[in-house]
């Protein structure tokens, strides 16, 4: 699964925005993109500030493009 950080960010009205409602800087939401990470602190205070936000809208099937860096390992 993969979770749409980029696309959750533009659907709350872009990185300023959500930096602004959040209390936290600007340039944040914008690290969580480009690490392709968001802490569950963040999401609690996202869901704190959009409380009817389904964050389940945001998780997709991962593709692999023939990126083996992210495959999957099997053991």
């Amino acid at each position: 699964m993969h979770f749409d950080i980029q696309r959750l960010i533009d659907d709350l009205g872009g990185a300023p925005t959500v930096a602004k409602s959040l209390g936290i800087c600007r340039t944040t939401p914008y690290g969580w993109v480009r690490r392709d990470f968001v802490s569950s602190t963040y999401l609690s205070k996202i869901k704190e500030v959009w409380p009817t936000l389904d964050l389940d809208q945001y998780f997709t099937e991962e593709q692999n493009y023939g990126d083996t860096r992210r495959s999957a390992r099997v053991s």
